[in-house]
């Protein structure tokens, strides 16, 4: 008598079940995750890049030279392609979602203001056997001077309508976040001359050097330096070697001066230098940098900004100087220190 193990079978079917039941639900997580959680053709908003709903731009500028506008061309994208062409409209999201955005991502993006951003074309379409649109929509931003010029600002767009009543808005890939990061160089890259410029004569200011050095009074003696004397002087290679000023009170001014100490014989002069100012002396804005030539004879490197930094902590970085050895580090002096108006 042939006997049935029922229990047997039982259990394998019950695993066919299961895994069928695991796969469904596999498929049914990509689906949520690409664009909904039904099959219905849709529209979504991606860059094709991880994060796919992000992109940035970082604009480069000095306050003389302002940008008369930037683009953000955003595509648009279906599930699958169509027999036929489709339009889709997008509109500028709900301007909370930029605190939604920030608290989710720990970022500090400010909100738009208002009058600095437009579509001048708000919409994209796909044709038909297309992914993608061949078009993309334009986010037009402008009127920078009632921007930050150092600000970052985040711009929510989202999907507004679809032209095929057949097809749907993305559920979960509707919106794009665009971020705009000011990046307003302060500096003058040209080789400044003092002129008419006349040197700030209240130097009763606080100042500190990494790598420390007692001779950082030497920076505001009133004198040059002679015979290797009379010089803050010291040695950079496993950090980078800072001066921080503190002025005791907020001070405007143009420019700033810095003394070289030899010309020949020990060329520890500035090469590099990253300027950055402060409001409390731990979140420090960088200004702007500056390269300067090789000096061939006792001079002030002289550094000019397009427009006057008022601020009561300043931070000078030195990357390093032209006097390099072959290890790595480097010796870097300044004479003098000073700080420059000019006449408007």
């Amino acid at each position: 008598m042939n006997h049935i193990n029922y229990r047997k079978y039982s259990l394998i079917a019950i695993s066919l079940i299961s895994l069928c039941l695991f796969s469904a639900c596999d498929e049914d997580e990509y689906e949520e995750k690409i664009v909904g959680d039904d099959t219905t053709q849709k529209v979504y908003l991606s860059n094709g890049m991880t994060p796919m709903d992000f992109m940035d731009l970082t604009v480069q500028f000095n306050p003389a030279a302002l940008p008369e506008k930037v683009e953000y061309k955003v595509p648009v994208r279906i599930t699958s392609p169509l027999s036929t062409d489709v339009t889709v409209t997008l509109e500028i999201g709900d301007l909370e979602a930029v605190t939604t955005y920030n608290a989710t991502h720990g970022t500090k993006y400010a909100l738009p203001v208002e009058g600095t951003y437009e579509f001048t074309q708000n919409t994209a379409t796909i044709k038909a056997g297309d992914y993608i649109s061949k078009d993309s929509a334009c986010l037009t931003l402008t009127n920078f001077t009632a921007m930050d010029l150092s600000g970052k600002y985040l711009f929510p767009i989202k999907l507004k309508e679809v032209s095929d009543e057949h097809v749907a808005l993305s559920t979960n890939m509707n919106k794009m976040y665009c971020a705009l990061i000011n990046n307003c160089i302060n500096v003058d890259p040209g080789e400044s001359e003092l002129g008419n410029g006349q040197y700030i004569a209240d130097r009763k200011w606080y100042i500190d050097s990494t790598p420390f050095s007692y001779d950082c009074a030497y920076l505001v003696d009133g004198k040059d330096a002679n015979d290797n004397k009379d010089k803050w002087l010291v040695s950079g290679y496993d950090k980078d070697v800072t001066l921080v000023f503190n002025f005791k009170k907020e001070v405007t001014f143009n420019g700033i001066s810095m003394g070289t100490i030899t010309a020949y014989g020990s060329e520890a002069n500035v090469k590099n230098v990253d300027i950055y100012t402060s409001e409390n002396r731990a979140d420090w804005v960088l200004v702007g940098s500056k390269l300067f030539p090789k000096p061939d004879r006792i001079k002030n490197n002289i550094i000019k900004f397009y427009t006057p930094i008022t601020t009561q902590y300043l931070k000078l970085n030195f990357l390093d100087s032209w006097n390099m050895n072959s290890y790595g580090d480097y010796q870097i002096g300044i004479s003098e220190f000073n700080l420059i108006e000019w006449p408007e």
